[in-house]
């Protein structure tokens, strides 16, 4: 007997984390990126269309069901659960709790296809995966996808039209940096001419754009053009979100190589901040509009967001009344938040007492500079 199951990829973007995900394409098709480890024990593949198409008539068929249980304003829990327990295998409860899960605790509206560049599909091709998800999920409101910079470039005009015609509304793009020398560094796979190009593919067809930045990615000796070369990126593409995804050298990443051979220089928790700084200070509220967000949690000042035409001098008086205080405070909010604690320093006080006295201990006690950011590091390298 055939299984009701679909695929789900390893990944989205954490403000897609309510969204349905839908398994479009498998891996990455470059893979060699020296900061992500994720894939690289395995192949990219396409999938075909007719697998995809299952797949999201499996979730309509789970979604049907799932609403017969309820009568407008509560589930029944019971039936809900007789069912989910019969049926036949792990994989399609594991499913099935996924749309329930999607229906109850989502974004009913939204919808991610994965996994690392969808947008490396055949605009056709995809085309015709969204509109079937359209017609089988008339209620979807938001369609998005990875895209690397380096495949937006290469979707010509028409067919990024074909794309947001049939109903993709947002890409998600990890341009990482706009400086050359930094994505060479990395091997990124593509130049600042690509992602301005690509990114300006995406704005011009009416598709949203959200684009990553990594502060810290170039380490010390490239710190200043990483920031001021992506600023640059940013004014000419004027993508609609900007989220910036602090670097971190993850223990057994390529990166290590780099610095282990002295080709790179890991940057302060402190540093990245300033480079965050000197990013906003760079970009021009008459030409970007964009929202910059700070939405995860390796980003040390999780607050500083706004709009780039109206908030520059808010998000710059934000980091600077925090780089104002005094060390002993600066330190204990940055090893509290760490270890997961408040996201705002002004709520360290909402600690309870005994957190609060390890964090002051050991924030206090810990002089070494060196011994400082390596305790840093033991919390941070745990993310992704």
């Amino acid at each position: 007997m055939e299984e009701h199951i679909f695929q789900v990829g390893p990944i989205r973007p954490p403000s897609e984390a309510n969204s349905l995900l839908l398994r479009v394409t498998e891996n990455c098709p470059w893979n060699k990126c020296k900061f992500c480890m994720l894939y690289k024990n395995s192949q990219f593949h396409t999938r075909l269309v007719a697998e995809i198409i299952h797949d999201v008539d499996v979730m309509a068929e789970y979604r049907d069901r799932i609403l017969t249980h309820f009568d407008g304003v509560n589930y029944n829990m019971g039936s809900l659960q007789n069912e989910y327990i019969n049926l036949d295998t792990d994989a399609e409860r594991m499913c099935y709790q996924m749309v329930f899960t999607w229906l109850t605790e989502g974004n009913r509206q939204a919808i991610f296809l994965q996994d690392a560049n969808t947008m490396v599909l055949k605009a056709e091709w995809l085309a015709e995966i969204i509109t079937h998800i359209r017609k089988r999920f008339p209620e979807i409101e938001r369609i998005t996808s990875y895209g690397r910079a380096d495949s937006l470039s290469r979707i010509t005009k028409e067919n990024m039209k074909l794309l947001a015609d049939a109903g993709l509304n947002r890409v998600h793009s990890g341009f990482e940096s706009g400086s050359d020398r930094v994505l060479d560094l990395i091997q990124k796979g593509t130049t600042q001419e690509q992602e301005i190009i690509g990114g300006c593919n995406v704005r011009d067809a009416g598709i949203e754009l959200s684009i990553y930045f990594m502060p810290g990615v170039g380490g010390k000796a490239l710190a200043e053009e990483n920031a001021i070369e992506t600023a640059k990126v940013i004014n000419l593409v004027n993508p609609d979100f900007v989220r910036l995804r602090t670097f971190v050298l993850r223990t057994g990443s390529l990166m290590e190589d780099l610095q282990k051979t002295g080709a790179y220089q890991v940057q302060t928790d402190m540093e990245k901040l300033l480079e965050i700084r000197n990013l906003i200070a760079h970009v021009d509220p008459t030409k970007a509009s964009g929202m910059l967000k700070s939405d995860h949690i390796i980003n040390l000042l999780q607050e500083i967001e706004g709009k780039f035409d109206t908030d520059i001098p808010n998000m710059l008086e934000y980091i600077d009344t925090f780089l104002a205080l005094p060390e002993q405070q600066q330190k204990e909010y940055q090893l509290a938040r760490r270890m997961g604690f408040p996201l705002d320093w002004r709520f360290l006080y909402r600690m309870n007492e005994a957190d609060r006295k390890r964090v002051s201990d050991l924030a206090k006690n810990t002089v070494s500079k060196n011994e400082w950011e390596a305790l840093l590091h033991r919390f941070t390298d745990r993310y992704i």
